[in-house]
């Protein structure tokens, strides 16, 4: 039976298709218009926010080499040909170096944040504490603006944080809410959406992408934007969050192939950039909002198509199967394929945890967040080095008896202050000793016990 929140799929879905939407009418200069600046605020309000907040559920630190470099070799990938493709249009792609180029700043901003997850597993509080005051306070640092997509990262990485440690319990909770605290909430989002809109806020605060200094606000002004708009993108990610049921649908598949309609979909909006441009010009305002939202819903499903997403997930493995084949350490094995349930070729099927973005990962060393069973920097122990592999594991039925003392209980998970009892999968060892000449034949190898004393127990 399928374990698979459909719920996290079903949000994607919704989110991608926004992306898609928000992007054609972005073509359209949409912020001069009433008509079209509504729906503009409603989905930069939230919608990238709500997108990292999800990533950061799904994110995993075991085989972190591999999904960094995904993102560095999709972005690698998409650049060239996003720069030849509106070359052929005849448009400007603005190149730049150290800026990533309109909508690839993601899987930069992706490979950041994954590089942080084990720090988020092994120091929960205090990464969250640093990323709420990165967030709010990034905006005043002079040099970093779109550079390597640094101020979209620090202006997100909270939302990337908080999906990481407590984004299951959120979905859950959301979920749980009656229905006027879900209308409740929906009112509220909405109501944050019309004070953004009625006030005019300037909406490059919405894409998080500028320091402070470009909007000429005072550090306390600056900050206090920042926390309105945050806090405004809560409210309506929470609100998407309520209405979701646990379905395995159309939505739900769209979902589990955003990363593709993503990286494809910007193909789609500049060969439209022609047309879109002088929409208005000859169209009303309205009209072109429903040929918009029409033109994202047949492309956001023509791109969840599953030879798109399986393609794209054939390039970007391979390549980075290929760049990190020098350096083995970097690409542990992981347990599965250890115990000989591997797949021909080494790579995973669909859903393994060679690729960025999926919420089943076989031979996942951390399993559900945080917990006992961290293994570090995504390396597995080597094979019969182990706490179970000692003699003071708890014995089964027909082993030898052994005096050491017993495993914690299942009801204990973590030891109590002082005790030498610790979590079976958390336990760190020394080297194995060398076996004596002749001592083969003996029912146990020389092993040094792990060991977990406190001062009193000394």
């Amino acid at each position: 039976m399928s374990t698979r929140d459909y719920r996290i799929d079903r949000a994607k879905g919704i989110l991608i298709f926004l992306v898609v939407l928000g992007h054609l009418l972005a073509r359209t200069s949409p912020w001069e218009s009433p008509i079209l600046g509504a729906p503009m605020y409603f989905i930069y309000m939230f919608h990238m926010p709500a997108f990292v907040f999800l990533a950061g559920i799904t994110a995993k630190s075991n085989k972190l080499a591999e999904r960094v470099l995904t993102y560095f070799v999709l972005l690698a990938t998409v650049l060239p040909l996003m720069w030849g493709w509106m070359w052929i249009f005849g448009l400007n792609p603005d190149y730049e170096f150290l800026r990533p180029f309109w909508y690839t700043w993601f899987l930069l901003s992706m490979a950041w944040w994954m590089i942080t997850v084990p720090f988020i597993e092994r120091f929960p509080r205090t990464m969250l504490v640093a990323s709420l005051v990165v967030g709010l306070f990034g905006g005043l640092l002079p040099i970093l603006d779109t550079e390597l997509s640094a101020a979209r990262t620090m202006a997100f990485w909270p939302f990337f944080v908080i999906g990481k440690l407590y984004g299951k319990q959120i979905i859950g909770w959301a979920g749980s809410l009656a229905i006027w605290q879900k209308l409740g909430l929906s009112v509220a989002a909405l109501a944050a959406v019309g004070y953004f809109y009625l006030d005019q806020v300037d909406h490059n605060w919405l894409y998080g992408s500028l320091n402070f200094a470009h909007f000429g606000v005072s550090v306390p002004e600056g900050v206090g934007l920042r926390l309105i708009v945050d806090l405004g993108a809560v409210l309506l990610t929470l609100a998407l969050l309520t209405w979701l049921s646990n379905t395995n649908d159309t939505l739900a598949t769209i979902g589990k192939h955003s990363l593709a309609v993503y990286i494809l979909h910007g193909f789609v909006v500049r060969g439209l950039q022609p047309v879109l441009d002088d929409s208005r010009t000859v169209l009303h305002d309205a009209v072109v909002l429903l040929i918009c939202v029409a033109l994202a819903v047949v492309w956001t499903v023509v791109l969840s198509w599953g030879p798109f997403e399986r393609a794209l997930r054939w390039w970007s493995s391979t390549v980075t199967g290929l760049l990190l084949k020098p350096f083995p350490f970097l690409r542990p094995e992981d347990s599965d394929r250890r115990g000989g349930h591997g797949h021909r070729g080494g790579r995973g099927r669909r859903g393994d945890a060679g690729y960025p973005g999926d919420t089943y990962h076989p031979g996942n060393s951390y399993s559900e967040g945080d917990g006992p069973d961290r293994q570090g920097l995504g390396l597995q122990p080597l094979p019969g080095v182990g706490y179970q592999h000692s003699p003071g594991y708890e014995q089964q039925p027909g082993q030898q008896q052994s005096f050491a003392s017993p495993a914690p209980a299942a009801g204990d998970p973590y030891p109590l202050p002082g005790s030498h009892e610790v979590p079976q999968n958390n336990a760190t060892y020394e080297t194995t000793q060398e076996v004596p000449a002749g001592a083969a034949q003996r029912a146990m190898r020389y092993r040094r016990l792990p060991v977990y004393l406190s001062g009193d127990d000394r």
